[in-house]
């Protein structure tokens, strides 16, 4: 049970899909809690919610399957917000049906980067320096990407292919990128081998751990759980977002949106109370408990005026989202998405929403571009949508993914989005630094969780994971005394 000999209430920042599921695990551990979330946006689901547009389109903000978190407080909790016939529910080699653009090739066989398609001696080369680093004693890498390469593939692999596409990518060496870039952007394997070769080779789990099986769909079965994605039967995440927030309110929590500023009093060492300014104007006190922060570090040092002086951070590529609406499908077999690592391209993923959800082709073939202009040193602010479409459009084309017969019925430029987290290890260290200085605050009733809200805390399953953690130490009795 939550304390109840400190008066006030519950206040989450952030009514992203961390904020409004933790919220209902609170309800569950003290149904009489009394919680209050705010967010800066005019609705609740942050990059979970659906763009729409008139005459009933509906868009995901890029890629948005929900995978379980393997964890039945979390994964329960789905089922209960929304029911199981509303799900989609794919499991095994259907989970996560992806693929690459990889040295001009579009690779619907999987997502990792294919050494296959390089000459012999290239590839007796990689092979040869593989083979002897599989056999070196492993090295911690700390937080650097190259070490942590060096110690999965060694040298030659590293130089002649992940050097180039971390560069690509990001803008940066693979000397300046932080380990997480390795898993962001899913380079922790590799394909050197035919099917045949890697049915042998994946019986040793070093190898597993290092080398892709070249056919994802006919995977064998060496996974370690069961984890399943879930998506809503009708097209759009918001239809999920819609029922969480029902679910939410109807425990009584109150959800307050288009925030434009919030104020900590801290007299002590506790927020006694927050203030939280509405963008009209309002504003309202909340004498609080327990200040649940969901939305990262950098805002929680602002909000409580933490000293920023000697901390630099580099922020990511701004993402582009062209939603875009074809009379067929695009040529993209049974992929729900592709990843593009090869340069010259600003497209970082593309998105085909009828393979994972049917239902989005009932006017026509829904396709969703994540663009970094970045990639092609392009400042996405100073992009119209005009250029947008049409650099789209090509590269969709170089990529195969449409022909000239392929009829666009429908385009939208989202240039308001976000930025991917750049993953350099500067950005890790400033991050580090922040965290450091508002714990050095001593404030006793304030709980970070959500993204990075520890070391390499970005992906949904390992986020709401943490955050529940956090909830069950702060808000149950027996982890109090």
């Amino acid at each position: 049970m939550i304390e109840t000999t400190v008066k006030g209430k519950i206040v989450i920042a952030g009514a992203g899909v961390t904020g409004l599921m933790a919220a209902l695990r609170i309800k569950q551990l003290d149904p009489g809690a009394e919680i209050v979330i705010f967010d800066k946006a005019d609705r609740p689901g942050g990059m979970y919610q659906s763009i729409e547009y008139p005459g009933g389109r509906v868009f995901d903000h890029g890629m948005h399957v929900i995978y379980e978190s393997c964890n039945p407080v979390v994964d329960d909790l789905y089922r209960e917000v929304m029911d199981e016939q509303d799900w989609h529910i794919y499991e095994n080699n259907e989970k996560d049906i992806a693929g690459l653009f990889f040295r001009g090739r579009l690779q619907d066989y999987s997502h990792y980067v294919d050494l296959r398609s390089f000459n012999e001696a290239e590839k007796k080369q990689f092979l040869g320096d593989f083979m002897l680093n599989l056999e070196a004693d492993s090295v911690d890498s700390g937080r650097s990407a190259r070490q942590l390469l060096l110690s999965q593939f060694g040298n030659e692999i590293v130089e002649a292919v992940h050097r180039p596409l971390v560069q690509a990518l990001y803008g940066m060496s693979v000397e300046e990128a932080d380990r997480f870039v390795v898993k962001a952007t899913a380079l922790e394997r590799v394909i050197l081998f035919n099917p045949d070769t890697m049915l042998d080779l994946m019986q040793s789990g070093k190898i597993r751990s290092r080398l892709a099986f070249p056919d994802q769909l006919n995977l064998p079965p060496y996974r370690t759980n069961d984890q399943k994605a879930l998506y809503p039967r009708r097209f759009g995440m918001k239809h999920f977002i819609e029922r969480l927030e029902g679910a939410v309110r109807q425990q009584g929590v109150e959800i307050l949106t288009n925030i434009a500023s919030l104020t900590l009093h801290c007299p002590s060492n506790r927020v006694n109370s927050v203030t939280i300014a509405g963008k009209n104007g309002d504003s309202k006190e909340v004498a609080t408990s327990t200040l649940l922060w969901t939305i990262g570090w950098p805002g929680m040092a602002h909000a409580l005026g933490v000293d920023m002086s000697g901390i630099s951070m580099t922020r990511g590529p701004k993402v582009v989202y062209a939603n875009l609406v074809f009379d067929k499908p695009p040529e993209m077999g049974r992929l729900y998405y592709i990843y593009c690592y090869d340069p010259g391209f600003a497209a970082f993923r593309v998105t085909n929403y009828t393979n994972y959800c049917p239902a989005a082709s009932v006017d026509g073939f829904p396709v969703c571009v994540e663009l970094w202009p970045s990639r092609l040193g392009l400042e996405a602010s100073q992009l119209p949508d005009e250029q947008c479409l049409a650099l789209v459009m090509d590269e969709l084309r170089r990529m195969g993914i449409i022909t000239d017969s392929h009829k666009l019925e429908f385009s939208a430029i989202e240039n308001k989005g976000g930025e991917f987290p750049l993953p350099s290890l500067a950005n890790t260290a400033g991050i580090r630094e922040i965290k450091k200085r508002v714990l050095d605050k001593g404030v006793n009733n304030i709980e970070v969780a959500g993204i990075m809200a520890d070391d390499d805390l970005f992906f949904i399953p390992d986020i709401l994971n943490h955050a529940f953690s956090v909830i069950e130490k702060t808000f149950t009795d027996e982890n109090r005394k």
